[in-house]
């Protein structure tokens, strides 16, 4: 079985620091980007967020194989301060945001409340439900699309990670935040919120 929990051995020798001038760069690049492609359209505020949360979040966990607690709280904060945004000014429904982080977090809360080794952990949990809100901005479907890539990513990652360290904890942030990004990418550039529907 895949574990994504570190235990203390396998993050003592690994330094817990929040993101460097590279992670930050790269998160502006993601933030620019997606900002552009989503330019004309309600979502637009919610983009940049998306692109410096996941690669910051990606790379935290890389290198100390958790997501901090101020990484995900103030996601939560922003997507919650622009859904109330999108749903009072740009007078778009609230339940496409909330089913979206629903259908991120959903599977992966019950993933960690029923394993015995708490896989996924709580940060990975958290990391998915705040970048499904800005996927249901998009389109419930964009959120069902990047959980799928998501665990598929995280699933090769993993085999790959634990033969490469031989630890069995891996970091599944990488993995939701890559599935998040190239998703938020896909549905942008296709100008689609309905042709990948379910």
């Amino acid at each position: 079985m895949l574990h994504t929990v570190p235990n203390q051995t396998a993050v003592g020798d690994l330094e817990p620091r929040g993101p460097g001038a590279r992670t930050i760069g790269a998160g502006l690049v993601i933030a620019a980007l997606l900002a552009v492609v989503y330019v004309g359209r309600a979502e637009v505020l919610m983009m940049p967020a998306l692109g410096m949360i996941a690669v910051t979040a990606a790379a935290v966990d890389a290198r100390t194989l958790r997501i901090p607690n101020w990484l995900t709280g103030t996601g939560a904060v922003v997507f919650a301060v622009l859904s109330v945004h999108l749903v009072v000014v740009e007078n778009t429904a609230w339940q496409p945001i909330a089913a979206g982080a629903a259908i991120m977090g959903g599977p992966l809360l019950a993933a960690h409340l029923v394993s015995k080794s708490r896989t996924p952990g709580l940060g990975d949990v958290k990391l998915a439900t705040v970048l499904g809100a800005p996927l249901g901005a998009i389109s419930p479907a964009a959120a069902y699309w990047a959980l799928l890539m998501a665990l598929t990513i995280g699933a090769g990652f993993g085999l790959i990670y634990q033969r490469a360290t031989k630890r069995r904890a891996f970091p599944l942030g990488p993995a939701i935040s890559l599935a998040s990004v190239l998703t938020a990418f896909a549905f942008g550039l296709t100008d689609s919120n309905g042709v990948w529907t379910l």
